[in-house]
């Protein structure tokens, strides 16, 4: 009998996942490119899911993935936004073919995409060609702007975006970024969305009881790697507070929000768990490093009590309150 591995990449599919109450479901924390390539060396075929914004944004979302993963294991794709199915790397079972065609999906011919990334007079140059005007985009997580076109070029040197082709730069974000080192711009995850959960979800709830706070600066999709077993969470920036509280409400873990109104809204109804915090501020990047170094004393994690830290966070802030939420 053969084996079947599912494996999932994205945080909001995870979360999309314990709603469902999906079992059997791996998570590699990995962009799809790096989890074909590990997948390809372990199985005899990859069958690709995806539903893009498009068709076209599927489509070219498989090519760019295979081509990336530059596997020799067959892979095959169904885009359920067709939906169709494309055989990028020849070689697939017949038998699942034959499953695509008995249900009524057609096949669709693999398609060749003219280079994302290149260099010029020491620049880099990255395209993104399946945006919607309107789109946030998205490096690594943070949004640096609003796509005003079908077409994103960002340009950086020495790690430093300098450039954003067909887009309304949002430069908070990108001063974000610098702070936290810069990107490489040929392998930093770049994506564009409207909003990162595209339907409505009821929360499914699975408390769990931790020991210790955790702080998470701007980083909101990459909240499982960053959070496990504790008791509470400081957030710092609307969306990356919006986003961690949504997700941390399914384990009933409460947040402390430091924010200071410059929200994006890319998650629509968000819940909070009940004895979550958010506090409004002048500037949340700089209480958020205040917080850091004399709270957390620069570290990811500290063993706190969530009553503690919000006692501790409350005495700081001061006069720097503009607003206070108690959920």
């Amino acid at each position: 009998m053969d084996t079947v591995r599912c494996v999932l990449a994205g945080t909001m599919g995870r979360t999309a996942v314990i709603d469902n109450d999906v079992s059997g479901i791996e998570f590699l924390d990995k962009m799809p490119g790096p989890c074909l390539r590990d997948m390809a060396t372990q199985v005899d075929m990859v069958v690709i899911a995806n539903f893009g914004k498009s068709q076209d944004a599927g489509m070219r979302f498989g090519a760019m993935v295979t081509e990336r993963a530059g596997v020799a294991c067959p892979v095959v794709q169904i885009e359920c936004s067709g939906p169709f199915f494309v055989e990028w790397v020849k070689g697939c079972c017949p038998g699942v073919i034959h499953v695509f065609e008995e249900m009524g999906i057609p096949r669709k011919e693999p398609i060749k995409l003219e280079p994302s990334v290149w260099e010029t007079e020491g620049r880099t140059y990255r395209r993104m060609t399946s945006t919607v005007p309107g789109d946030f985009i998205l490096v690594d997580g943070i949004m640096v702007g609003r796509a005003t076109g079908n077409e994103v070029v960002l340009v950086s040197e020495n790690g430093h975006i300098v450039e954003i082709q067909g887009a309304d730069v949002k430069e908070h974000g990108i001063e974000k970024l610098d702070r936290f080192g810069g990107v490489n711009l040929r392998a930093v995850k770049l994506a564009s969305t409207r909003t990162i959960r595209r339907m409505d979800h009821s929360p499914r709830i699975q408390k769990t009881h931790g020991r210790g706070v955790a702080f998470v600066d701007h980083a909101g999709m990459y909240v499982y790697d960053l959070v496990r077993d504790v008791e509470g969470v400081v957030t710092v920036g609307d969306d990356t507070t919006a986003v961690v509280a949504d997700i941390l409400y399914r384990y009933q873990i409460p947040v402390i929000g430091i924010v200071d109104g410059d929200a994006d809204v890319i998650l629509q109804k968000v819940h909070f768990t009940p004895g979550s915090l958010k506090l409004t501020v002048p500037h949340d990047d700089v209480f958020g490093i205040k917080v850091r170094d004399s709270v957390f004393d620069g570290k990811q994690e500290i063993d706190i009590s969530f009553a503690e830290m919000r006692d501790r966070i409350l005495e700081l802030v001061g006069e720097d309150l503009v607003a206070r939420q108690d959920f």
